[in-house]
């Protein structure tokens, strides 16, 4: 790590560095979904390149965003992979979770009670429930409809827990019948407003220190647990296969990257841009031929 020098560099208000790491010193803090990893493989391998770099906390070498990228290329024979470096503690970072939207044939009353007997734990029913509330024990997450609440009560020692029972909850939602949709928590409130979702799974809010504390420990959060907001990101650095898995020297390699994207002119787009099906909430980099 302390080896590498940058192969691309970006100046703007925020200053974007990008690296080739190993993919072997890697953290993953979710786990993946092999459905997902199959096809994002057999799209970079059509391709040939991988398009946009992952981002990764430069001190504990954790993967804030990209970890089916990285696997998919360990997959595909790689070494290396692109990774735009940032300070993880940096105030500019910020991290929430994704709430589950429910889209299916049972209210709020009949859900909770499923969830009471599925799950083997307590439900509370309220009229009122704040989101900061739920992770703090003894509430590991919380079911609403808009107009009511059930807090699903259960004795748990951590966030890591809390969020092994939103993975047990999301599969007893799904044998009910549920749709599951994934969505900030603003996004979800929207669509249970518009009636495109009947339900909403309030989950537990996580911080940095759970992030790094459950990767640095080997454990994985579920799949859809966090969602990092980072100030600027670099998209389509497209960055060919052969490089990232050829066995030259890491300075050799480099050097090659570098002059690949040495002509590549940068455009700055704003927040909110939606880039291949995807909204992303900072600015991005996007580089052209």
């Amino acid at each position: 790590m302390s080896s590498a020098s940058p192969v691309l560099v970006i100046r703007g208000p925020v200053e974007l560095k990008v690296i080739l790491v190993e993919i072997s010193s890697l953290h993953h803090h979710e786990e993946l979904l092999p459905g997902l990893l199959e096809d994002l493989k057999e799209e970079i391998a059509r391709d040939g390149y991988l398009k946009h770099p992952v981002i990764v906390d430069e001190e504990t070498l954790v993967v804030i965003d990209g970890s089916h990228r990285v696997e998919a290329l360990r997959e595909l024979g790689c070494k290396l992979i692109p990774a735009c470096m940032v300070r993880y503690q940096d105030p500019d970072i910020s991290v929430g979770c994704w709430y589950r939207t429910l889209k299916g044939p049972l209210g709020l009353d009949e859900a909770s009670k499923a969830l009471e007997e599925g799950l083997g734990v307590e439900v509370r029913s309220s009229p009122g429930l704040r989101p900061e509330e739920v992770g703090e024990p003894p509430v590991a997450m919380a079911l609403t409809d808009g107009r009511s609440y059930s807090s699903v009560v259960w004795d748990f020692s951590g966030i890591w827990e809390a969020w092994g029972l939103v993975k047990r909850a999301e599969g007893v939602l799904r044998e009910l019948g549920f749709e599951v949709g994934f969505e900030t928590e603003e996004d979800a409130f929207g669509k249970l407003s518009s009636g495109e979702a009947d339900l909403v799974l309030m989950t537990p809010r996580v911080c940095k220190s759970d992030v790094l504390q459950v990767a640095l420990s080997g454990r994985r959060f579920p799949h859809k647990t966090t969602r990092h907001k980072v100030p600027a990101r670099p998209l389509f650095l497209n960055i060919p296969l052969e490089i990232l898995r050829d066995h030259r020297p890491r300075e050799d390699l480099e050097g090659e990257v570098r002059r690949l994207l040495a002509s590549r002119r940068v455009r700055r787009l704003p927040p909110g841009e939606v880039i291949e099906g995807r909204r992303y909430e900072e600015e991005v980099y996007v580089l052209e031929p």
